[in-house]
């Protein structure tokens, strides 16, 4: 029954995402102008829907895993500041090169550095990881404060709501630099499942003859890439990648065989459906700020039960 359901939600909201929204269309009769709309607006809006959907979810599990921890997520490790710092300066400096280059190549950034800075005598440990993406994002969010101050009232505004993360202006140029890269680390993901089930015990894992430490930085590497193939698009789209993975384990269990696919599952289901509810609303909202708007009150029930501790 579970199995029968991670199949029919997300064809659902994908269905919802691609007849739903202000201009009626109805599906069994498709006029000129709604064969348009679909092609041109709501099949890449929602194509990019699973896109965030499937990175920003398995990206999240992938470093619970890796951490042990259900209550940590790719933006811990610096993404989300080192996106916003490079979309800054693309729109401050090099506004030629384009926002998504540059959000993409800086999210790397400094998602690297944190690793660089974490490694100390050729070891990473968890906790040194966590407490360097901390010192990583304040860095980057001290520079992107500084731009800010710099940047003309109009172009501020931009950033600002580009910031809050959206899917709304996607194209098919976003969806063919962004799907395709996603899908195949998931499926790399699904490749080295058991390698990601034994990270799950920690140092342990070192029992079974794996090397933590390589493990841990292909894996780290792994759910930044995912990740920033998505927001150097779309913005930060926060709490999707720590709410998706708990509600995937609650359903089908640690064992990442079935892990991942019931996170792919829900990921597409709730990017979609929240995407589907934005375009409901009046006004342009950022999808960001509903996915937040569910994630806080989720990230407080995620705390009182396990105390901040893997469970």
């Amino acid at each position: 029954m579970k199995k029968l359901a991670l199949i029919i939600l997300p064809s659902l909201a994908v269905l919802l995402g691609i007849f739903v929204g202000s201009y009626p269309t109805n599906p069994l009769h498709l006029t000129e102008g709604a064969v348009k709309i679909i092609w041109d607006i709501r099949l890449p809006r929602t194509l990019m829907g699973i896109s965030a959907g499937i990175a920003l979810s398995l990206g999240g599990m992938t470093l619970q895993a890796v951490f042990r921890n259900p209550l940590v997520d790719t933006y811990i490790l610096g993404v989300s500041s080192g996106v916003a710092l490079g979309a800054a300066i693309a729109v401050a400096f090099l506004p030629f090169a384009g926002v998504a280059p540059l959000a993409l190549l800086f999210g790397l950034l400094a998602v690297f550095l944190a690793y660089w800075m974490a490694r100390i005598n050729g070891r990473v440990s968890t906790v040194s990881l966590i407490l360097a993406g901390i010192v990583v994002t304040a860095l980057f969010s001290a520079l992107l404060s500084l731009l800010e101050l710099l940047l003309p009232s109009e172009s501020l505004s931009a950033l600002v709501v580009w910031l809050m993360g959206s899917i709304s202006g996607a194209t098919w140029d976003w969806v063919a630099y962004s799907l395709p890269g996603v899908l195949l680390l998931a499926f790399l993901l699904f490749l080295l499942r058991w390698n990601l089930n034994a990270m799950s015990l920690g140092d342990e894992a070192e029992l079974l003859g794996l090397n933590v430490h390589l493990w841990r930085g292909i894996f780290v590497f792994i759910s930044a890439l995912m990740t920033t193939l998505v927001v150097s698009f779309t913005g930060i789209i926060g709490w999707v990648g720590l709410m998706v993975p708990h509600i995937a384990r609650m359903l089908v269990g640690p064992e990442h065989s079935s892990l991942i696919p019931a996170t792919v599952s829900i990921g597409i289901t709730v990017m979609v459906l929240a995407d589907v509810v934005v375009r409901l609303l009046p006004g342009n909202v950022p999808v960001g700020i509903i996915t937040t708007l569910v994630g806080v009150p989720f990230f407080g029930y995620l705390l009182r039960k396990t105390g901040g501790g893997w469970s």
